[in-house]
């Protein structure tokens, strides 16, 4: 076993003014992710939204402005890309379509928009619509590519509904591609490459071989898919770990591959939707087709608002100490969404 799950148990004592200031005592972790080092602080406070906010009056307050994703709009008030780079302006596969950014974060940036239609519940989401997205994205990275080999780095990145940062209700992926990968897809990519010089092994291929056998956080496969909760979580609820197997590229990834990867998200949106959680974050981070050292993988995190006041659920730890806080326990977590797999 060359993946190791490191972690402490802290323990704290107060007066508790709810049991008459008898003393009281309190448990966490600290979790260091395997691979980045990266420390997480746990809670198990068992926590439960409760039922998710009318959705109607955000849907049509958003459709008081114009989406410029809706209908003839998208036509009319997106822009195109160069003739010389894609001559037919967009990329459209299905119904969906790629354009470039109009407010551009990097050198290479798209936007793919699901379909015309403004809003689609996270149950709505067929494997069709789910497929033509990612299938048209992996085009407009094909065509960087071979434009300039050196932007090489290419994430696939998905805001949904505004508690995860989306600006607009309209479901679309901003794709990004560079010749210089994000901190953090920087990160994986050089820990990835420690990993397999020191242990002469893949660390996604042994951190699955690993969690296998403890079924603690592994959920399944969909296909050539498979599915687990992070050891670590980046995000307050969990952090789903969704890897491509064998797949150092998002390149060389086949139809098949994304439809098993469709399938593997419905059943998460599934139980994002019975836990009452209505929004999240995905990026898919693609390895270098000529290195064997990564595999390219899915993270899904949940966003929400706490009530009553609608209180983020990022705070000082992950915005300022880049430390995340978790309140409930992966295990849990994945005992709860195994099922749906």
């Amino acid at each position: 076993m060359a993946v190791r799950f490191r972690k402490s148990i802290r323990e704290i004592k107060f007066l508790d003014p709810t049991k008459g200031f008898e003393e009281n005592r309190v448990k966490f972790e600290f979790r260091i992710d395997p691979l980045t080092r990266r420390r997480t602080r746990i809670m198990d406070l068992k926590f439960r939204l409760p039922a998710p906010p009318d959705l109607g009056e955000l849907i049509n307050t958003s459709t008081k402005g114009r989406c410029p994703f809706c209908g003839d709009n998208l036509e009319k008030m997106t822009p195109k890309f160069p003739p010389n780079f894609i001559p037919e302006g967009r990329l459209q596969v299905g119904e969906a379509m790629v354009f470039p950014n109009f407010m551009p974060y990097d050198q290479n940036n798209a936007v793919a928009v699901f379909s015309k239609e403004h809003f689609i519940g996270l149950t709505q989401f067929s494997e069709e619509l789910l497929v033509n997205a990612f299938l048209s994205s992996q085009s407009f990275f094909e065509r960087v590519y071979k434009a300039n080999p050196k932007h090489k780095y290419f994430s696939l990145n998905w805001n949904y509904m505004p508690s995860s940062g989306a600006s607009l209700i309209h479901p679309h992926l901003h794709l990004m591609a560079d010749k210089t990968p994000s901190d953090y897809h920087k990160l994986i990519l050089k820990r990835g490459k420690r990993f397999w010089k020191k242990f002469k092994v893949n660390y996604w291929a042994d951190l699955i071989d690993e969690e296998k056998k403890l079924e603690e956080r592994f959920l399944g496969e969909t296909g050539s898919v498979c599915w687990l909760l992070n050891f670590a979580p980046k995000g307050m609820m969990f952090d789903v770990l969704g890897v491509f197997v064998e797949k150092t590229s998002f390149l060389g990834i086949s139809r098949q591959d994304l439809s098993h990867f469709a399938r593997g998200l419905q059943k998460i949106f599934l139980y994002l939707k019975k836990t009452n959680l209505i929004s999240f974050n995905l990026t898919i981070f693609s390895g270098l087709s000529e290195k064997n050292y990564f595999w390219t993988h899915a993270r899904l995190v949940p966003r929400f608002t706490i009530p009553p006041v609608g209180t983020s659920d990022i705070g000082f730890p992950g915005l300022l100490h880049d430390e995340s806080l978790c309140i409930v326990r992966p295990e849990d977590v994945c005992q709860e969404m195994k099922p749906c797999f």
